[in-house]
């Protein structure tokens, strides 16, 4: 889901770190997207001889991501970590972390962090147009250029004028704008002496109370400009008893109207708020697509908030069309409620890997040459999570989207997915919860660690990602992130005329253990201080991501 640019951003935020035991090559690219959601940590001194990196893919918003890179990699260091017990530690801290996002003080930072990644992408889009045409003007002859700015000049000129008649217009009882509903015969006779625009008037202005203010316009003034300040004064600009007396009277024939014509105004939630329940539809055949629209309900009880006001329609887009809502006070457009990530984090202990998955984006390694995921996407369609979210009162329509939204079954986030009471949140129809695997890696020429958002999965396939590595990978002065970047090329879509492949962020991250050297733990303990273990700007200690973006 999202729109998409007319042009792809390209440019790249690529980064290479190594200290004695890794090496480490990450890159990210916005591409067609409107912005870019994802970030990603690389922390090769997470603790002594324990590495952590990560992918986190955001939608509906970037600041889901954008948090759970701060601070999700500080909660793996838990108890059960403490104890060794890595695969446990991993499950805690994205549980941990997903309950934290409901909490009022994260709900406020994750806020801040919204209106300043909006902000930061405004500043950036106008900075993209200005950039764009000073490349245009740069091929046109001076002439062109001259003429250009000369017409920019005029059309200001005539906007000014526009704006000051405007504004001369609003002052006045005339520019007031005409109910449309019939009034009495009264108001619209004294309504033409000023034009077929004023407001309700009972009595006629005289003609040297206008003005031509240009082009023909005649404006009505009131007779006392004091009038028009005051709270007290009607729309003929008359503070007498008897005008307000009938003008009273005519707000209230106006307002009568107007309930009855046209009737109490309501809006739905882009939550999929209804009016009725109904029983659990489950959609998987291509004659039932966009169901969204065909009114179908679904199993559960639907709770309304009868005093939701109409802002609820600027909600995010990729908020589902049909959430489920067992509170009436909560504020769906929320982020965490109605934005979220994925999560793929991978945690390399010595040389064993333990990687945590929730969601769509993957890590696989490379061993001999040959792809071994260490990681599954979650997608709503599968056995398992097809049944988690049917038993939650939720459906999958044919396209494989949960309530006719997200298109995955397990994120960070999302909350508006994870509102019934009646279930603990690993059972939710979107639910955190990630599948750990471990593996033993061993250093190795054609061996490495590959972590990426589903921008690059839906473009390729694992053993077509491994491949394209290994063709560069031992190649003198070719850096990793040189070669995620390449990788990005390769997947990037011409046009955004197909399915959306190859049109989303990109993400990647190559890690490659090394084998000219071999540390033990002691030797990490002497050279702790010695060596570093990311060439970042901003470098914390090891509780803390010193890779975030």
């Amino acid at each position: 889901m999202g729109t998409y640019l007319s042009k792809p951003i390209t440019d790249k935020e690529s980064e290479d770190s190594a200290n004695g035991w890794l090496s480490c090559g990450s890159s990210s690219m916005q591409g067609w997207r409107e912005s870019q959601e994802d970030a990603h940590n690389c922390l090769l001194d997470f603790d002594k001889r324990v590495a952590l990196f990560a992918v986190y893919d955001g939608h509906g918003g970037a600041e889901v991501a954008q948090y759970a890179a701060e601070k999700l990699p500080s909660l793996v260091k838990n108890t059960l970590y403490d104890s060794q017990d890595y695969e446990k530690a991993l499950i805690k801290a994205f549980m941990d972390f997903d309950d934290s996002l409901i909490e009022t003080p994260v709900v406020e930072q994750l806020i801040a962090l919204r209106e300043d990644i909006n902000e930061e992408c405004a500043d950036e889009e106008e900075e993209r147009e200005e950039l764009t045409e000073l490349y245009e003007e740069a091929k046109m002859p001076i002439e062109d250029i001259i003429m250009k700015y000369k017409n920019k000049i005029l059309e200001n000129i005539d906007q000014n004028k526009e704006s000051a008649i405007s504004k001369e217009s609003d002052g006045e009882p005339s520019s007031s704008k005409e109910s449309p509903i019939s009034k009495p015969k009264s108001i619209v006779e004294s309504n033409d002496a000023c034009g077929s625009n004023s407001s309700s008037s009972s009595e006629m202005v005289a003609d040297d109370d206008k003005k031509n203010v240009g082009n023909g316009i005649d404006e009505c003034k009131p007779k006392d400009p004091t009038v028009e300040s005051s709270p007290s004064a009607k729309v003929n600009g008359k503070p007498n008893d008897d005008d307000d007396e009938e003008n009273d009277e005519t707000e209230e024939l106006v307002a009568e109207s107007s309930e009855a014509e046209c009737g109490p105004s309501s809006s739905n939630g882009q939550n999929g708020k209804e009016n009725s329940s109904g029983t659990a539809c489950l959609i998987l055949e291509d004659s039932e697509d966009d169901t969204d629209e065909d009114g179908e309900e679904f199993e559960g009880s639907l709770k309304l908030d009868d005093d939701s006001d109409s802002d609820s329609d600027d909600d995010d887009d990729d908020t589902p069309a049909s959430s489920f809502v067992y509170g009436d006070d909560d504020e769906e457009d929320k982020p965490g409620k109605d934005s979220g990530c994925t999560a793929v984090m991978a945690l390399l202990v010595n040389n064993k890997l333990y990687v945590a998955n929730a969601g769509d984006s993957r890590c696989v390694v490379s061993v001999d040459g040959k792809a071994h995921d260490m990681s599954k996407d979650h997608k709503p369609e599968d056995e398992p999570e097809l049944k988690r979210i049917c038993n939650a009162g939720g459906r999958v329509s044919s396209d494989g989207r949960v309530n006719g939204g997200l298109n995955l079954s397990r994120a960070l986030g999302d909350h508006n997915y994870k509102k019934n009471k009646d279930l603990p949140n690993t059972e939710q129809m979107i639910t955190a919860l990630p599948d750990v695997t471990v593996l033993d890696v061993t250093p190795d020429n054609n061996n490495f660690i590959v972590l990426a958002c589903d921008g690059i999965w839906n473009s390729l396939s694992s053993q077509e990602v491994v491949d394209f590595i290994l063709e560069r990978i031992n190649k003198p002065d070719v850096s990793l992130s040189s070669i995620c970047e390449e990788l990005f090329e390769q997947c990037l879509a011409p046009n955004t005329l197909s399915d959306g492949t190859g049109c989303d962020n990109m993400t990647c991250i190559i890690v490659k253990l090394n084998t000219k050297q071999k540390r033990s733990r002691s030797d990490d303990e002497d050279d702790d201080d010695s060596e570093g273990g990311e060439s970042k700007k901003h470098k914390s200690d090891s509780t803390e991501p010193e890779s975030v973006h």
